[in-house]
């Protein structure tokens, strides 16, 4: 089958950049596939993070040659500026001149919503390409105008909605017929690596300590939060039940790395003055840091107010790496407890403060690889594809 992916790909960066890669490179075994991807993403004046792009020219290269050569040797094409409405017809018309058979389009946030519903009008009326939407999320972590208003007008003329978990099939059958929901899941990712000669899970890496010398971070038990830190994700919920962690496990170092959206002032107050097994690394993570930040982890915490799904969840199990994470909608049914990790009460600084206590008083008692390995033979990109 002939498919064209529109969504974020290389050279921009993030998690859902990373899905697009992904998942084009395992249809690429089985299908002739074409990604476009935009020209500019976001206004840099609404933009709240400090790059939208990756920085090494070598790692976009990488990824970029991660497609079966023999497959799909194009670069991704650069069609749409979503917020530039002279770009969309352009746009539209180019992928009507690539005449796939499917486009999925990848979509997150209501800003997408205007610019994706022209192109969908535009090919429902001047070609015979289905069309399905990736969604991401449907309903928002951030407040947005009229947003009910934009995502139903713009999934009214799709031939599918794929959504990735429980939660967002649930909120799509507000917008279309459940008829129209095709419910996947979000697979194990694969993390490009600047270095193949580098062993990407745990353990090798971890007995040398050579990922804590290349992070210059010491080598004590750590719990670790990756990712952008927004106000959804409850950097601030960890943050305040450290001291009760370090009242039982003084020895256990909190590594937080990734980069603030918004006021840095909004978790550095609640940082102690002389902070003590606390490493707070406010900047982007590269995708070829990744592997390192999991090897120092014997856990992951996910103390998120709401979510759709989790990236983070299935970059920790790729790396047979057990989880903490809220018992929210989106996250629960990742979490197999007391086996591939725990859940807490929501919001609960002393509920997270005792599972964290709880998984170092278990670590030795429990074969979390054993029941992470198993689990994720469900989350694979072949089901995946093939459910698509």
């Amino acid at each position: 089958m002939k498919i064209s992916i529109l969504g974020p790909a290389a050279p921009f960066r993030g998690g859902i950049a990373q899905f697009t890669d992904n998942m084009a490179k395992h249809m690429s075994k089985k299908h002739d596939v074409t990604i476009f991807t935009f020209i500019q993403q976001y206004p840099i004046i609404f933009f709240p993070g400090k790059n939208q792009y990756v920085n090494s020219s070598l790692r976009i290269t990488e990824r970029i040659n991660a497609f079966p050569t023999d497959v799909n040797s194009q670069l991704p094409t650069p069609i749409l500026t979503p917020y530039n409405p002279f770009t969309w017809k352009k746009a539209a018309k180019e992928i009507q001149k690539n005449n796939p058979e499917l486009l999925i389009i990848k979509f997150w946030i209501p800003f997408f919503c205007p610019a994706y519903t022209y192109i969908i009008k535009y090919l429902k009326k001047h070609s015979k390409i289905k069309i399905s939407i990736l969604c991401h999320n449907i309903e928002f972590h951030e407040k947005w105008i009229f947003s009910d208003f934009l995502v139903k007008k713009m999934l009214k003329n799709v031939d599918k909605v794929i959504v990735l978990s429980e939660n967002v099939f649930i909120q799509a059958q507000r917008y279309v017929p459940i008829q129209k929901i095709n419910k996947l899941f979000h697979p194990i990712y694969e993390i490009e690596t600047e270095n193949s000669q580098l062993p990407t899970p745990n353990s090798q890496l971890k007995e040398g300590g050579q990922s804590f010398q290349f992070l210059k971070i010491p080598e004590n038990p750590t719990v670790l939060f990756l990712g952008y830190i927004k106000p959804y994700k409850g950097l601030d919920i960890l943050l305040k039940a450290i001291p009760l962690v370090h009242e039982k496990l003084p020895e256990v170092q909190f590594v937080i790395a990734g980069e603030i959206y918004g006021k840095d002032s909004c978790y550095t107050k609640l940082l102690p003055s002389n902070p003590q097994n606390i490493i707070f690394k406010n900047q982007y993570i590269p995708f070829s840091e990744i592997q390192h930040y999991m090897n120092i982890a014997d856990v992951v915490v996910v103390p998120y107010r709401s979510a759709s799904q989790s990236g983070i969840i299935q970059i920790a199990y790729s790396y047979l790496l057990p989880v903490i994470a809220s018992d929210v909608p989106g996250l629960r049914e990742m979490i197999v407890k007391n086996k591939t990790g725990y859940l807490f009460k929501s919001e609960d600084i002393n509920d997270l403060a005792k599972s964290i206590i709880k998984f170092y008083n278990e670590k030795n008692m429990v074969d979390y690889k054993k029941y992470i390995t198993d689990n994720n033979q469900d989350y694979t990109w072949e089901k995946f594809v093939l459910m698509i």
